[in-house]
């Protein structure tokens, strides 16, 4: 009796775009804590920091202006990733060591501490600091 064959599905991939050396080296660190991460989780991840570049770029274009100041994206990256990182995909704080240490020092290198107002400078730094960030969880690990 001949056997069935099966095929796998192919692996979710998210294409990102290549990040300046400068931008590789500060997310190199997310990289690494997401070394061991399985395809799904990388492809979650990258979608997310993808979608969060989206629609930061995006604010103020053609919609009135939402993220007034660093304080309101901030809440916004946590609600982002509280919602599609966690509970959609269901990874636990912690699953992946050092990776949310990680991602917190980036923000810090590229947006700092401070309260500030958003500007058109300000948010392209966030967005293509969610595409480094998307990036190093689908090519950099």
């Amino acid at each position: 009796i001949p056997l069935p064959t099966f095929s796998m599905p192919a692996a979710a991939t998210v294409a990102v775009e290549t990040p300046s050396e400068q931008m590789q080296a500060t997310v190199a660190p997310i990289a690494r804590a997401l070394r061991g991460a399985n395809p799904v989780d990388r492809a979650l991840w990258a979608q997310v920091w993808s979608k969060a570049a989206l629609v930061v770029a995006g604010d103020a274009v053609s919609t009135a202006v939402v993220f007034a100041d660093t304080k309101s994206l901030r809440m916004f990256t946590v609600l982002a990733l509280d919602i599609a990182w966690r509970r959609i995909g269901g990874n636990e704080p912690g699953k992946y060591s050092g990776l949310r240490e990680a991602t917190e020092a980036a923000f810090t290198q590229v947006l700092g501490m401070n309260e500030v107002a958003v500007t058109k400078d300000l948010r392209a730094r966030y967005a293509e600091l969610c595409k480094a960030i998307a990036w190093a969880g689908v090519n950099g690990g």
